[in-house]
């Protein structure tokens, strides 16, 4: 019994490394829950390109849009676990649509396995360039002295540009009232005309109006400088403890692909993404690239979860 039971052991892990070896037998589909253009679909697109040359198979991608991401996530559970089948998401569909929604169809944490982060475009602090403060530890003070007075802009209700602002006020005890736009550049258009005073907002989104003196960055919200703005503080160096949250984008399959296929995944996407080439296109586009291991990406994700629940949960955040 002991050897046949050992024989049928060995057959299973024999045939699951054939199978990676073999992998992709025909055409990877990556599904992404945006439309064209987007951070998450460049991220995807860029991936797929890289695979196509390394596997020999063609890579494409899906873009499934609507209901908040449900869509795109249910459509890559709904197909065989062979890894012929990836997924590119984001914090709103991995890490905030879990609080932010009463129910899901989805358990970002239970049906997807993380392989890596690709892309992270880093958001900023932001501030009308008029505003009576300069830098973040400037804006919080000035908040705690005005309360109710000052107003931030979002991209929507719910969006990443509208938590960590509330998580900016949880952390400091402010009082920052919230106004959503529709969409990052109405909100970045709201605060350089003074229509909002602060947004926390993406890098690349930015630039135009802090070249025409529109606009002020006030602090980063991530835990370090980028080199390509050395001189932009974090939140955390202006008094903004464990604020860090950014556009980013990451590689997902579905729970069930055979092991050895996810890590020949992770292995080739990597590999790419450590090349001058991959690091050139993302910073073009104000992103930067973001290899990770697996364990890593899927902890940092966990408590990603829990930090962006948590301020959902305490601010009342509802959609509309």
């Amino acid at each position: 019994m002991k050897t046949m039971i050992g024989a049928a052991l060995a057959l299973a892990i024999g045939g699951s490394a054939a199978f990676a070896q073999s992998y992709p037998t025909g055409t990877v589909t990556i599904v992404v829950p945006y439309a064209p253009g987007g951070i998450a679909d460049i991220a995807a697109r860029t991936v797929a390109e890289a695979l196509t040359q390394k596997w020999g198979q063609q890579v494409i991608v899906d873009n499934r849009t609507g209901g908040a991401g449900f869509i795109a996530a249910t459509s890559v559970l709904q197909e065989p676990r062979d890894g012929h089948t990836l997924f590119v998401a984001d914090a709103g569909v991995m890490a905030i649509n879990p609080s932010l929604f009463e129910d899901i169809p989805y358990d970002p944490a239970a049906d997807f396995q993380p392989i890596t982060m690709i892309s992270d475009t880093p958001l900023v602090l932001v501030a009308n360039a008029d505003a009576p403060f300069d830098t973040t530890a400037e804006y919080v003070e000035h908040a705690r002295e005005n309360p109710g007075e000052l107003v931030f802009a979002s991209a929507g209700i719910g969006s990443l540009n509208h938590i960590v602002p509330e998580w900016i006020n949880a952390e400091t005890g402010i009082d920052v009232e919230h106004v959503p736009y529709r969409g990052g550049a109405p909100a970045a258009a709201a605060v350089a005309s003074g229509e909002a005073d602060v947004g926390v907002l993406a890098l690349s989104s930015v630039g135009a109006f802090v070249d025409s003196g529109d606009l002020k960055i006030l602090g980063l919200a991530r835990t370090e400088r980028v080199d390509t703005h050395p001189d932009v503080p974090t939140l955390a160096e202006g008094g903004v403890e464990n604020v860090a949250a950014g556009q980013w984008a990451g590689l997902f399959a579905p729970t069930g692909v055979p092991e050895d296929v996810v890590r020949k995944i992770h292995a080739d996407t990597v590999a790419f993404l450590e090349t001058d080439a991959a690091r050139d296109t993302f910073r073009q586009r104000g992103a930067f690239v973001v290899p990770m291991e697996m364990e890593a990406f899927a902890s940092d994700l966990s408590d990603l979860r829990e930090r962006l629940g948590a301020v959902i949960r305490d601010a009342d955040i509802r959609p509309n």
